[in-house]
C-alpha cells in the first residue's frame, strides 16, 4: 500500500575545511515492500527535474536519480560501491565508502542517516551525510 508523506532531506558535505549544508522538504511517495521499503520523491536540480527513488532493503540503501541528473548510488555499512553520475555536461565514475548507516521507520514515519565518503582517483574528495526524515500526511 503507496502512502503520501512529508519528506526532509539534509545533506551535509565536508570538504577541504568547508562545509556546504543542503535542505529539501517535499512530499513523497512510500511503500512498504515484502523486504524493505520504497520512497519515491522529486528533487530539484539546477540542471532539470529529477525523480529520486530510495530502496532500503537487508541493511542496504540504494539511491536511483533519472531526469537531469542519472545516478545509482549504493549504500551499506563498511562497503566501498563504483558508482556512475551522469550529468548533461558529462559524466564521472567515482566510490562510495559508507561508513554508517541506520534507519529507524515505524510505517511510513521515521529516519534515515547515512554517512559516506565519495572517493575519486583514490582520494577522499568529500565527507557527507544524508539524513531523510518522513512523516506521514
Amino acid at each position: 500500500m503507496k502512502e503520501l508523506v512529508s519528506v526532509r532531506v539534509r545533506g551535509v558535505q565536508r570538504c577541504g575545511g568547508g562545509e556546504e549544508v543542503t535542505e529539501l522538504a517535499c512530499e513523497g511517495v512510500f511503500r512498504k515492500t515484502a523486504d524493505g521499503w520504497l520512497l519515491a520523491y522529486d528533487e530539484p536540480s539546477a540542471e532539470g527535474s529529477v525523480k529520486a527513488l530510495l530502496r532500503f532493503s537487508d541493511g542496504r540503501v540504494t539511491l536511483t536519480r533519472r531526469g537531469a541528473v542519472r545516478s545509482e548510488m549504493i549504500f551499506a555499512a563498511g562497503e566501498c560501491h563504483r558508482v556512475s553520475y551522469a550529468l548533461s555536461a558529462g559524466g564521472l565514475t567515482m566510490e562510495v565508502n559508507t561508513d554508517s548507516l541506520c534507519a529507524s521507520l515505524d510505517g511510513a514515519r521515521g529516519t534515515l542517516e547515512l554517512r559516506y565518503r565519495l572517493i575519486l582517483h583514490g582520494k577522499t574528495m568529500s565527507e557527507n551525510r544524508l539524513t531523510v526524515d518522513l512523516l506521514p500526511r
